[in-house]
């Protein structure tokens, strides 16, 4: 029996039980682990569909020639970008992060600004109050379902939210939109927030002016790419403390090398790109009304767009 569709996870992965399950017997399913490697004297000639992690089904592809559909379980696929074959549509894990994001962003400026950590390791009494985080700026590159999200949270705190993105439209929740480029949108933030993808557009676009431009003690936290932050701006800036302290979960090179000079800046949080943990209900639950789509012969929804990187 030939196989439709090609799951690629590890064997401690949950979320293939759950595609298994989506796909109810329509479609025949083999199952493959990214840590042995491609087998190259098998026979994936019928496979139609692969899902998996972006650096995990990379190497998969071309020994798939009738692949039509990748479904990704992450929501940047930088690692398939080169391999995308014309008539490959992929679709993005989408439209569910919002929630985890949310958290990791208010907790970790809720920590910073309340000296949660600090406090909670105290060994003296200390009576110094803080201001809290209520009627403070954010702003957010990428206005997106997860960024929209983060406003929503920050909202709920007082905090007035900005947006950036590829035109300056105005999205619903922020209180202005900026277009991707625009310097004043960085003007008096104190907090920065990037959940942008990776593209050619977003290369440094927390740069030195941007960050020379915000609220002295600001803080900046970065969950999307980590090349939208220039390093070593970034670093000078938190070593002349025009801002405080930087959340970074993302980074140009992952793991980050351990001789980067992040680990050893005190006021930089590194976070080992968990920010959004994929739960393993999102991968089924994201591919259901494609697949209804798929077996009926409609185009999909929410794929990856090659021109504009997302």
């Amino acid at each position: 029996m030939t196989t439709d569709v090609l799951l690629v996870a590890k064997s401690d992965d949950e979320w293939p039980v759950r595609v298994i399950e989506l796909l109810d017997r329509r479609l025949s399913v083999s199952r493959v682990d990214p840590r042995q490697g491609p087998e190259t004297t098998a026979d994936f000639s019928g496979v139609q569909i692969i899902v998996g992690g972006p650096s995990d089904v990379a190497p998969w592809v071309a020994l798939c020639p009738n692949l039509q559909w990748i479904q990704s379980t992450w929501a940047g696929i930088d690692a398939l970008s080169d391999v995308i074959p014309d008539s490959v549509v992929v679709t993005p894990l989408k439209d569910v992060f919002g929630q985890s994001m949310s958290e990791f962003v208010m907790g970790w400026i809720l920590a910073l600004e309340r000296r949660i950590l600090e406090r909670a390791s105290s060994k003296v009494w200390d009576e110094r109050s803080e201001d809290g985080v209520h009627g403070k700026t954010m702003g957010i590159l990428g206005t997106g379902s997860i960024g929209s999200a983060v406003a929503a949270s920050a909202r709920q705190f007082g905090i007035r939210c900005r947006g950036l993105n590829s035109d300056g439209r105005f999205i619903e929740g922020f209180e202005a939109c900026f277009k991707a480029g625009d310097p004043r949108f960085f003007d008096g933030l104190d907090y920065v927030v990037s959940v942008l993808p990776k593209t050619g557009a977003t290369d440094n676009a927390i740069s030195h002016d941007a960050l020379e431009r915000l609220s002295p003690g600001s803080i900046v936290i970065n969950i999307g790419r980590g090349n939208a932050v220039n390093d070593d701006a970034l670093s000078a800036a938190l070593t002349n403390g025009s801002v405080r302290a930087a959340v970074l979960d993302v980074f140009r090179e992952e793991p980050l090398p351990a001789s980067h000079p992040y680990w050893q800046a005190p006021n930089v949080y590194i976070t080992s790109h968990t920010s959004a943990p994929t739960l393993e209900r999102f991968v089924a639950e994201a591919m259901a009304s494609n697949l209804a789509r798929f077996l009926a012969g409609q185009p999909l929804l929410g794929t990856f767009d090659p021109d504009r990187g997302y």
